[in-house]
């Protein structure tokens, strides 16, 4: 099993206000210096610590979150990496030009010796938001933009794309990507269109936040559809999303869980009321596909971490995920409200007493 440290590269500040969007005469410079560099500390640990990937990924006005570009955030830290490879999961592909980003991927994974994995998604419904773009639309214009971006990384020649809608009259992009035919590519795997979707393409698949009870199902829906499409994936073919800490002991990773909110998947975007509706309409879209919800009722609480507590439990509830199908944890060790340095400490347990365990 393979390990991916996701750093959401949160802007450390305990006393701010929670809410989206940020209001930005809350920002300070200090803060944000201060959290560029305990969120390095946490990735140069996992580095040393035996993870295999470091992975950051996209959001918009959210303090909880200094990401907004996860290819310029990925350029940098994959610079620092002495051991693992870099990850984006993922880029909101919707909201780009999707030449653009084969172009910037393509050139990340140049500068990155090759060791890129992409993840390309539709992003959260606040998202769209951002740059004025149509939710409506954001499926089918993210299908068309994979299938264009997968052609620039493989097609010899330029050539025109005429699609529904994405037009280009030339696309001939420079440099290619090191990895031949291209880059490992994931996509969301969370409903049965998504599985199959990434079936049809022979990409990976990433499941995000979803109970280990539910995996073997969605698991089993994307391999259905891989094997009429021709291929058998691997256990590597299938990244889950998931919180994580690791204590001495379980009780004294619960107490910090407890403590400071850890594990409310809520809490790391802080939607307004207004966006809790928006989000709830999406988390229901995945539910209906799978037969039953995919997360905790809305206001449950406590919410914890999938994988929380002494080193001895989170290795058996490591190997439950393996054996659901998973190959890759794409596990968060970080949040706004836990302590950079409470979160520092859980990543080098784990890389201590979790990681050998798999190898």
């Amino acid at each position: 099993m393979q390990f991916s440290l996701f750093q959401p590269l949160p802007y450390f500040a305990p006393d701010q206000p929670t809410g989206w969007p940020q209001a930005p005469k809350l920002f300070t410079p200090e803060h944000a210096l201060t959290s560029v560099q305990q969120n390095m500390d946490i990735i140069d640990a996992a580095d040393e610590g035996g993870f295999d990937y470091i992975s950051v990924a996209e959001h918009h006005y959210a303090s909880r979150q200094m990401c907004p570009s996860p290819t310029l955030a990925a350029a940098l830290v994959s610079q620092r990496l002495k051991n693992a490879k870099i990850a984006i999961l993922g880029v909101d592909l919707p909201l780009h030009n999707p030449v653009q980003v084969a172009e910037e991927l393509a050139m990340l994974d140049t500068f990155a010796s090759g060791n890129l994995l992409v993840g390309l998604f539709r992003g959260t419904p606040n998202e769209y938001i951002t740059y004025g773009h149509n939710p409506a639309e954001s499926k089918a214009s993210f299908n068309e933009a994979v299938e264009l971006l997968l052609r620039a990384w493989t097609k010899p020649e330029p050539f025109a794309w005429e699609g529904i809608h994405y037009r280009y009259r030339m696309v001939s992009i420079w440099p290619q990507p090191i990895q031949r035919p291209r880059p490992p590519v994931l996509v969301s795997g969370n409903s049965p269109s998504s599985a199959e979707f990434a079936a049809r393409h022979r990409l990976k698949i990433g499941l995000s936040f979803v109970p280990v009870d539910k995996i073997p199902q969605m698991v089993e829906v994307y391999r259905e559809a891989a094997r009429r499409h021709g291929w058998e994936p691997g256990p590597d073919d299938v990244l889950w999303r998931a919180f994580a800490h690791v204590g001495e002991t379980d009780e004294k990773a619960r107490v910090v869980c407890d403590e400071y909110n850890y594990g409310d998947l809520m809490g790391v975007l802080a939607p307004t009321p207004r966006q809790l509706a928006s989000t709830a309409t999406m988390m229901g879209e995945v539910a209906a596909g799978f037969g039953g919800p995919t997360g905790p009722p809305p206001g449950a609480s406590p919410v914890r971490p999938a994988i929380m507590g002494g080193p001895e439990t989170v290795i058996e509830q490591l190997q439950a995920v393996h054996e659901a199908g998973v190959g890759i944890a794409d596990l968060i060790f970080s949040a706004d409200l836990l302590p950079p340095e409470v979160s520092l400490e859980s990543v080098k347990l784990f890389s201590k007493e979790v990681i050998p365990a798999f190898r």
